[in-house]
């Protein structure tokens, strides 16, 4: 098995978006009382609802990539869904922080390392849907000598 594996990438990018947005809903409240600094009340709901919202919506997607990788038998297939779908979220989700960004969501430090280790994932995911987009086998195709 090679190391850039469209198929094995795509799974694991979507079992640590499972993984993160189900662990961002369930800890939702101090999630955002750490990335929105000294909330309550109605200030502080809001917050855990976006929270939980955002974690959600990472889960059902991050669900919705492992079962079509899962279904595409075609090498080219799956790796044009999986580029168009790592690009996706990682547009997706620069909007939605730099949005909230304006809003202080965040302030007072750098990104967390789960959100590092998630773009060095994306990033080797992206890599490997780029190297077979143009396969021609069901299966993963063998680099050229």
């Amino acid at each position: 098995m090679k190391f850039f594996n469209a198929r094995v990438w795509l799974i694991v990018f979507g079992v640590m978006g499972l993984l993160g947005g189900a662990l961002n809903a369930i800890g939702a409240e101090s999630v955002a009382l750490a990335e929105w600094g000294d909330l309550d009340g109605q200030a502080l709901d809001i917050a855990i609802a976006l929270e939980v919202a955002w974690g959600a919506i990472l889960s059902v997607w991050a669900a919705s990539v492992i079962v079509i990788t899962l279904s595409l038998q075609r090498a080219r297939g799956r790796a044009r869904f999986g580029a168009i779908s790592v690009i996706a979220v990682f547009l997706s989700q620069i909007i939605v922080v730099g949005a909230l960004g304006n809003l202080g969501y965040g302030e007072g430090g750098g990104p967390p390392l789960p959100a590092i280790i998630a773009l060095i994932i994306g990033i080797i995911t992206l890599i490997s849907c780029i190297r077979d987009w143009n396969a021609t086998t069901t299966s993963t195709p063998e680099p050229s000598a």
